[in-house]
């Protein structure tokens, strides 16, 4: 089995509710038709609210991502389907096949189109030029995920995806992808729940120039469905 990540841009001729009555609905039906399962549809539909009550949690180019399709399928070589589906929903599309490693397990009890309890932080990074893929990984991998929990105490789950490859043409060059979830939406807007001490955001700080290219890192606050 191999995952896959879908990014799909906005779209001046597509309305958010409209393209999130079709995420909820025929896009499931479809991406099952060609063999996905296990699919998480991630909806940026909380914007204007974040951008009053919590603008920090909107970071880089969070304006270009409106959805994002994730899921497993037993091979590569037969994604076409799917992606010429996503690429004629809405915006702009951008894949990458990744290798998961859920550090924070939870169990999915909201299947089936009920909306996850909370909000998801979904984002994406390059790697730092100067940061070779070696100490990339150790930095991001052991030390930053290691420090993590320190530093949201209150998350529920945290995926963290390494992107093996780009699928689509012109895709930024994200190598890490993670979704960190948050039961309750006071956890993720108020910085006292949302951040551990002072000392550990200080280190979180301090450690981002070895994983994380700030010039084409984005985070964004999302709904999350779950279908099996």
């Amino acid at each position: 089995m191999e995952k896959f990540v879908y990014m799909i841009g906005s779209s001046e001729q597509v309305s958010l509710d409209h393209l999130t009555q079709k995420l909820l609905s025929s896009t499931v039906t479809e991406l099952r038709e060609h063999g996905a399962s296990r699919i998480t549809i991630n909806i940026a539909d909380m914007n204007e609210d974040f951008q009053t009550e919590a603008p920090g949690r909107l970071i880089g180019c969070w304006q270009d991502v409106q959805a994002v399709v994730s899921f497993w399928h037993n091979c590569l070589d037969h994604r076409a389907p799917i992606e010429t589906y996503l690429a004629g929903l809405a915006g702009q599309l951008t894949g990458y096949l990744v290798t998961e490693s859920v550090l924070q397990t939870f169990d999915p009890v909201w299947e089936g189109g009920e909306r996850r309890p909370g909000v998801t932080q979904f984002g994406a990074n390059a790697k730092p030029a100067n940061v070779s893929d070696e100490d990339f990984y150790h930095n991001w991998q052991v030390d930053h995920s290691t420090l993590s929990f320190d530093l949201h105490p209150l998350r529920w789950s945290y995926v963290r995806d390494a992107v093996a490859r780009p699928l689509t043409k012109n895709a930024p060059p994200y190598r890490a992808i993670v979704a960190e979830h948050f039961k309750q939406l006071k956890d993720f807007t108020d910085d006292s729940r949302y951040f551990g001490s002072a000392e550990v955001v200080q280190a979180m700080i301090a450690e981002i120039p070895g994983f994380c290219d700030v010039n084409t890192m984005f985070s964004v606050p999302m709904s999350e469905y779950f279908f099996k």
